[in-house]
């Protein structure tokens, strides 16, 4: 039987190559897979109009089936961007964006505003 230093080279490329092929597929996989590792992504802002107490939430769920603002679901178009006005009344408001994926991932986002008498509103992030 041959020791390790007696193979020769043509069978080192050939299990150097089967190992890159390998690993290679393996990453490829992973990349094109992520989707399921990270879950939900939501990314959203709020603006609202000087002359208007309506607010509009716009921003995007990557990769969600499923999103609801404050218990009441919204649509999402097919890259997952959305755009839904919201009401402010006097005083602080907590808005939340739960959304999730096809997997049962499930992501939320809460903002809460702070509104006074149509000429003040202060947004904190949370």
């Amino acid at each position: 039987m041959k020791n390790i230093h007696q193979t020769n080279m043509k069978w080192w490329v050939g299990i150097t190559a089967c190992m890159v092929f390998f690993i290679g597929i393996g990453t490829f996989a992973y990349l094109k897979m992520d989707f399921i590792f990270k879950g939900v992504e939501i990314t959203a802002s709020i603006d609202r109009n000087t002359n208007s107490s309506v607010a509009e939430i716009t921003g995007n769920a990557k990769n969600a089936i499923y999103i609801t603002l404050n218990g009441r679901e919204i649509f999402i178009d097919r890259d997952g961007s959305f755009t839904e006005p919201v009401a402010l009344l006097p005083g602080l408001a907590v808005v939340t964006l739960q959304a999730r994926d096809k997997f049962g991932n499930t992501s939320e986002k809460e903002f809460e505003i702070v509104y006074k008498n149509n000429n003040q509103v202060a947004l904190i992030n949370k």
